[in-house]
């Protein structure tokens, strides 16, 4: 009988224990418990891949634990979102996000099954880096106002390549037909590097590819910078005009951050908001990143959700005034 109240008195104690078990994990005490995955949806090698391992090592170092990279390339970048969207909601699995989950809900056959703004939770922006508009430097034109006067010439007009529909190097060039009332073809690539081999080819006569992957080329001299997307010029290619000095309100950007699964508890989240935040402060991770043409930033959670939308608000606006159907 003694050992029976004493059984039900250790039920008891652990009944009063569990609350406080799963307050401290709700807190994001005890995390990470074993090693972090980070999954991207763009081939090894390429700029998404690049910051997802330089961010993973930082964390790593940081946390205690390895940060395995898990690379799923597939549907425009949207097979990885299924995937991350899916996995346990701890902490343990994060996402590297682009404008691919901006754009994704724009498609009318490429359907996730999923909102991508219920689906996830915001972690927090790593950094913004703008798209550049090259030429093939035989091509007359150094200016994008040469560019745009050289289009009005050639009455079956301009091809440029772009990385696939619904990228933002193919709706970089939808703007451009937008706002210059240019006679555009555009022609698709597997990525933005068959893309600049092709205006460096002469295949296309220009193409809108990450400043980052255009830089070696221009420099090299097999293509002509003629102007980067974002509003205002970029660190790391001063000497590039804005295209928004030429033609005002011309504005479109990459940017990458980190989600997780919606169900994540609200303290693992600002708890990898702030780890991240002191990652993004280490010299060595901001050089890597800067390199690849970024302007880094981290963000709280919530200012990441908001340029979320912002960002989704602006390609709707986008694709409404250029009449594109994005299949």
């Amino acid at each position: 009988m003694q050992r029976r109240l004493y059984d039900l008195g250790r039920v008891a104690t652990l009944g009063l224990l569990f609350p406080i078990v799963g307050d401290a994990l709700a807190q994001g005490e005890g995390f990470p418990s074993r090693p972090l995955r980070v999954i991207t949806g763009f081939a090894a090698g390429g700029v998404s891949d690049v910051i997802a391992r330089a961010v993973g090592v930082q964390l790593s170092s940081q946390l205690g634990q390895p940060v395995l990279m898990d690379v799923r390339p597939g549907a425009g970048g949207t097979l990885s979102m299924s995937i991350a969207a899916a996995a346990q909601p701890d902490g343990h699995t994060l996402y590297l996000a682009t404008p691919t989950v901006t754009l994704s809900p724009l498609f009318t056959e490429r359907k996730l099954g999923l909102d991508p703004f219920k689906a996830f939770a915001p972690v927090s922006l790593i950094g913004t880096g703008p798209t550049a508009l090259t030429v093939n430097p035989r091509l007359p034109v150094k200016t994008v106002a040469e560019l745009v006067a050289y289009g009005k010439t050639r009455p079956e007009g301009l091809r440029v390549g772009h990385s696939g529909e619904g990228s933002i190097q193919h709706l970089a060039g939808e703007l451009y037909r937008v706002r210059t009332g240019a006679q555009l073809t555009p022609i698709a690539y597997r990525s933005g590097q068959a893309s600049i081999v092709a205006a460096i080819q002469g295949e296309v006569e220009f193409t809108f590819v990450p400043l980052s992957s255009a830089l070696p080329h221009v420099e090299a001299g097999r293509l002509r910078a003629l102007g980067v997307t974002s509003a205002k010029r970029a660190r790391a290619a001063p000497d590039v005009p804005a295209m928004a000095e030429t033609l005002p309100g011309f504005d479109i950007f990459s940017w990458y951050g980190l989600l997780v699964p919606a169900a994540t508890s609200r303290g693992i989240v600002q708890r990898l908001a702030s780890e991240l935040r002191r990652a993004l402060d280490a010299p060595t991770l901001r050089d890597v990143l800067e390199r690849q043409g970024l302007e880094v930033q981290a963000s709280t959670p919530e200012a990441f959700g908001q340029l979320m939308r912002e960002d989704h608000r602006r390609w709707v606006a986008l694709v409404k005034e250029a009449g594109l159907v994005l299949r």
